[in-house]
């Protein structure tokens, strides 16, 4: 797949949102009804994982579209020798720092819920063994049931019309659960709003989009290109928490991610604008780069939020160690790893 620019700089933008709200800022924003249920949904860390969710249903969706398009079918085997490639390591080493703190009676709390982060579960953990450390897993997760269930779906449900519609119903579904879940008699010793259902509905919103561009090329440039018609889609879905009812604010996750793939297209589209280039500022590019190692090891030392009394949980030694951990981690373990990528294309 050819590098497609701007994408690293969302992906850059997204883990910042993560990294800052996991560094308490809601702590120095006022604490009003408005700022803290309405804006607070603009940048926080929530709105980065929706950014990180939208983007990964949209390429896998595109690559196993191609792929299908090619080769008339989808090789299993390839697509998950590639998702373990790109995935696995970041997490093996992270596991490592956990057991390792662990043995030295820092992160005692972790061992009680290790089962659920290594069996990609996490999303489903009971609160009473929840660790700070490994919260974050919760999305990662999710992410990887979608890789369980997508590639099977769009092989056995091979019609555009089929395929649209029940991933429609799917969105639908999400948007009715995360709307609904709260008045609804459910066991509280759960993060229900972390289950498959509703939280992959922005990963969904991402393959839609996906599907739509492939299928409809023509209409999907014409509309994606076209800047006047773009961007008051985009500002106006993005901003949607800002003028949206009470009772329908948690349909946020839906709209705000019709947003991001809005954007995303319209990016697709826009790759000779200068605007875009200018996403490819090369710092702002390295950080998306090792934006999936920030993301895992950040865990560890920023936890999500809430302080720490432990050394290398202090700001700022807490941020240089995410730092210096994600980009050792990039250069020397996943960089050379990513070039066996090749071998399953």
């Amino acid at each position: 797949m050819t590098h497609i620019k701007g994408f690293n700089a969302l992906r850059a933008i997204s883990v910042i949102l993560v990294v800052i709200t996991h560094l308490d800022l809601s702590d120095w924003i006022p604490n009003t009804d408005f700022v803290m249920k309405r804006v607070w949904l603009l940048i926080s860390g929530s709105f980065g994982v929706q950014i990180f969710f939208v983007l990964s249903g949209y390429l896998i969706t595109r690559i196993l579209l191609n792929e299908q398009t090619r080769k008339g079918t989808i090789n299993f085997k390839n697509f998950f020798a590639r998702r373990f490639i790109r995935l696995l390591p970041p997490l093996l080493l992270f596991f490592v720092i956990i057991l390792a703190a662990n043995f030295f009676d820092y992160l005692t709390n972790a061992k009680d819920s290790i089962f659920y982060a290594v069996f990609y579960i996490y999303n489903f953990v009971p609160k009473n063994v929840y660790s700070l450390e490994m919260g974050h897993l919760w999305s990662l997760a999710v992410e990887e049931q979608f890789y369980l269930l997508w590639p099977f779906t769009l092989t056995f449900v091979r019609k555009f019309r089929s395929i649209f519609i029940l991933t429609i119903l799917f969105v639908i579904a999400c948007g009715l659960f995360n709307l609904f879940h709260t008045r609804l008699e459910i066991n509280n010793d759960y993060f229900v709003g972390r289950w498959f259902i509703p939280a992959s509905c922005p990963i969904f919103i991402g393959c839609l989009g996906a599907l739509v561009q492939h299928h409809f090329s023509e209409k999907t440039a014409f509309f994606a290109s076209n800047a006047t018609i773009a961007w008051p889609v985009i500002l106006i879905t993005y901003l949607y928490p800002l003028y949206a009812p009470e009772k329908l604010i948690s349909l946020s996750i839906v709209i705000q991610s019709i947003a991001i793939i809005s954007l995303l297209l319209h990016i697709v589209h826009a790759q000779d604008k200068k605007w875009v280039n200018l996403l490819e500022f090369k710092p702002l590019a390295y950080i998306g780069l090792i934006s999936y190692g920030i993301y895992v090891y950040q865990g560890i030392f920023l936890r999500t939020g809430g302080g720490s009394e432990i050394w290398f949980q202090q700001f700022p030694t807490n941020i240089i160690f995410v730092a210096l951990i994600a980009v050792v981690s990039y250069e020397l373990i996943e960089k050379p790893l990513l070039k066996l990528k090749r071998h399953f294309h």
